[in-house]
């Protein structure tokens, strides 16, 4: 691969980051507080704040329950970078997309064309983006994934939906390991340097490869999983006992929740 290999290079670093997210499971196994509380009241109590959050209309509230999340996140021992990176890229891509309501929405003007309504608009909103996907983050990154499905079962989500989500996440492994090997033939393929130009024109052919692959690798996982004896799946059980770091979040989140709702 060659150092104007913008798809080998993008592709590659997909895979390899897309496969270390799925398969990463070293944050789930710390001493952190997340990590020691319950699945179910992890789930729950995830799934409230963000409830709350995206309710929000100002830009402080959320970017108070951001600075929450970081602090749970230190507390849990998972990597700040890490986390903050995973949280930065959706949060600017959200920015970005928003960004025109700065200057569209009408209002008192803050700077040139830029209206105090659009900026509060904007920064609001990316913001609460930030704040869910790095919740989010948290919930996947300190419980692992089976423990996430028991809580669904536990909550009676129905079977076929857990089933659904188990099977997606670990199909998501084979389709970037497809993805992998395409890479991997591709760089192997090459024995001189491409032009930039060259190089893009090959992306389409590489993407078309890879959807027919994994089209046809999701037919045999199918015939695989019907001949034995279907997709309905187990009982993901988990045995986890309720102590002092359930009782702390469950109150961080009951007061997080009711600050958010009573406050104005």
């Amino acid at each position: 691969m060659t150092p104007v290999d913008p798809v080998g290079r993008s592709a590659g670093t997909l895979t390899d980051r897309a496969r270390g997210l799925l398969r990463a499971e070293r944050v789930a196994t710390r001493s952190g507080w997340l990590q020691a509380v319950h699945p179910v009241l992890t789930l729950f109590g995830i799934g409230g704040l963000i409830a709350v959050t995206v309710t929000f209309d100002a830009p402080g509230p959320p970017a108070a329950m951001l600075g929450l999340t970081i602090a749970l996140a230190a507390l849990s021992r998972v990597p700040l970078l890490t986390h903050g990176l995973r949280t930065a890229v959706p949060m600017a891509v959200s920015l970005v997309i928003v960004a025109p309501q700065a200057v569209l929405l009408p209002g008192e003007t803050l700077s040139g064309p830029l209206t105090v309504p659009g900026v509060t608009y904007a920064a609001t909103f990316s913001l609460r983006v930030g704040a869910s996907v790095s919740l989010l983050g948290l919930l996947l990154s300190t419980t692992r994934f089976a423990s996430v499905l028991g809580a669904l079962r536990t909550v009676r989500v129905p079977r076929p939906a857990v089933a659904l989500l188990a099977i997606t996440y670990r199909y998501l492994l084979v389709v970037f390991e497809e993805l992998s090997r395409l890479v991997l033939a591709r760089r192997s393929r090459r024995i001189r340097p491409a032009s930039l130009r060259a190089s893009w024109r090959e992306a389409g052919s590489l993407l078309g490869t890879f959807l027919l692959r994994a089209l046809d690798r999701g037919e045999r996982v199918g015939r695989a999983a019907r001949s034995r004896g279907g997709t309905a799946g187990r009982t993901y059980a988990t045995r986890h006992g309720i102590g002092l770091a359930d009782a702390a979040f469950a109150f961080v989140v009951f007061a997080t929740v009711a600050a958010g709702v009573l406050l104005p």
